[in-house]
């Protein structure tokens, strides 16, 4: 296999504990869109906290044994979800992460995950910080906005998000956002913050983590 074969099937079978601790207790299904081979969806099968695992990739016809059933096409496709939802029902967790802000139209798919919810389900997801010094100090400095391969500045990023607009991008009528949180980690940006009295707090975040539930009335 080759370092960049590796590197891919590593990358696609990682499984998320970080954003994983969001999910509830309580759970039987999770839905895992744009989760490679599963690696988050098994995971949480695995570990006892939901009973059936479902993906959704372009990667999906070959993940691991643990997920119950995989679906592979182009996300943004009505007819895929459709398909899932049609086949397997709704789900009690629909997992997105890092998927959002590839899409052209990361609304639309809100939308249609809301609608694959069981009433009280949750979506989970995560979604790059846009506000971040990686990406804000080379472009008011330096004026530079050079994308890479990976990261914040993956160049298969379509969409760009803050706090505000990352929230908006998951909260509904009928979907509303009950954890909200701004990620960074590494003992020294710990430190900055708190010595900084949290004054750059939002230049330093990576990744918001949200959970937003949806309304028990819609039944």
């Amino acid at each position: 296999m080759s370092n960049e074969a590796k590197v891919r099937q590593e990358y696609h079978s990682l499984v998320r504990k970080d954003v994983l601790e969001l999910v509830p207790d309580g759970m039987n299904s999770v839905l895992d869109v744009g989760g490679g081979t599963g690696g988050s969806s098994a995971y949480l099968k695995e570990s006892g906290k939901v009973s059936k695992a479902v993906v959704v990739d372009l990667v999906a016809d070959n993940c691991l044994p643990a997920v119950d059933a995989a679906y592979g096409g182009n996300l943004e496709n009505p007819e895929l979800l459709h398909q899932v939802k049609t086949e397997q029902g709704k789900f009690d967790v629909i997992l997105c992460l890092d998927v959002l802000e590839h899409l052209t139209d990361p609304w639309s798919i809100v939308d249609r995950l809301s609608d694959m919810l069981h009433p009280g389900g949750v979506l989970i997801t995560s979604v790059p910080n846009a506000r971040n010094y990686r990406l804000t100090a080379p472009l008011v400095f330096k004026g530079k906005f050079e994308l890479t391969d990976r990261g914040l500045l993956d160049r298969t990023h379509l969409r760009w998000f803050v706090r505000s607009t990352a929230r908006e991008l998951v909260e509904r009528d009928d979907l509303a956002v009950e954890y909200f949180h701004g990620h960074f980690g590494g003992r020294k940006k710990k430190l900055f913050n708190k010595l900084t009295l949290g004054l750059f707090r939002e230049f330093l975040i990576i990744q918001f983590y949200i959970r937003s539930r949806k309304s028990v009335a819609d039944r």
